[in-house]
């Protein structure tokens, strides 16, 4: 077995929504810089799928997507890098794209985003801060949410962690793309992390992110101890194979859909 003496390349591009003075459109607005994102890196990795494919064996261009709102957002994304393709002489589907798992609407809806860029889709992922804020987003008019030390003990946490794999699994992922979990926040813990994280690969994710080189070389220890494959077969023959992929999203939807309320009278003044 011969590994590569470096780890493959992604890049992380920005949201949809905000825009940038570095270009200004015809009228003088401020151009989106999802869209001025997508077209400079991708355009700075012609130099790679053009010359010896040293990042990618396949030739392809891995692009994160964040902050995605349902698949009407994903269909954009997808249709821009088909335009960007096309200007920069890229075969179709020369970039692939990564789904942050971040937003309750793409969530509960995770199936048809899939769907939606299906001959790009690289990983999917979940993180639990950017989760939880849009969660927090969704419902703050209901009152309080619960405190940060409650919230991966509210039903719509786990359900979140479970319902994002399974649909992957339901979606043919395994061993085509990536089913990820999210960032380890804590830097300085290490021995913690060595001791919690791998719980990502048992719970069948095949990636999840670390803050740094040393923590992903810890991280990369989990792998060996933990057989992905065979847990993410173990997690697929729970599922029905016959049965729609919408009926792995309905055993969820109930908690997905539970917000996390607080109770202040459990909560001190202070």
């Amino acid at each position: 077995l011969t590994l590569p003496g470096r780890a493959l390349l992604l890049v992380r591009n920005v949201g949809l929504l905000t825009t940038t003075p570095a270009v200004l459109d015809a009228h003088g607005e401020e151009a989106f810089e999802g869209l001025l994102d997508a077209l400079i890196t991708t355009a700075c990795a012609l130099h790679d799928v053009n010359g010896q494919a040293a990042n990618s064996p396949a030739g392809s261009i891995y692009i994160v997507k964040p902050k995605l709102h349902g698949p009407a957002e994903v269909t954009f994304v997808a249709e821009v890098l088909d335009e960007i393709e096309e200007l920069l002489g890229l075969d179709s589907h020369t970039v692939t794209l990564g789904i942050m798992d971040e937003e309750r609407r793409t969530t509960v809806n995770l199936a048809a985003c899939i769907a939606a860029a299906a001959s790009r889709v690289a990983f999917i992922n979940t993180g639990f801060l950017d989760r939880t804020g849009d969660e927090i987003h969704t419902s703050m008019h209901l009152g309080p949410m619960a405190p940060k030390t409650a919230m991966k003990s509210q039903p719509w946490q786990p359900a979140y962690e479970r319902h994002n794999v399974d649909i992957g699994l339901a979606c043919g992922l395994a061993g085509r793309a990536q089913i990820g979990k999210g960032m380890w926040a804590a830097p300085a813990r290490m021995a913690d992390m060595l001791a919690e994280k791998a719980s990502h690969p048992a719970a069948g994710a095949s990636c999840a992110w670390v803050p740094s080189p040393s923590a992903a070389t810890l991280h990369a220890v989990h792998y060996h101890r933990v057989d992905v494959a065979a847990r993410q077969h173990a997690l697929a023959a729970e599922l029905d194979p016959e049965g729609p992929v919408g009926w792995v999203r309905d055993r969820y939807l109930h908690d997905l859909l539970t917000p996390p309320i607080g109770n202040p009278n459990q909560w001190s003044q202070t």
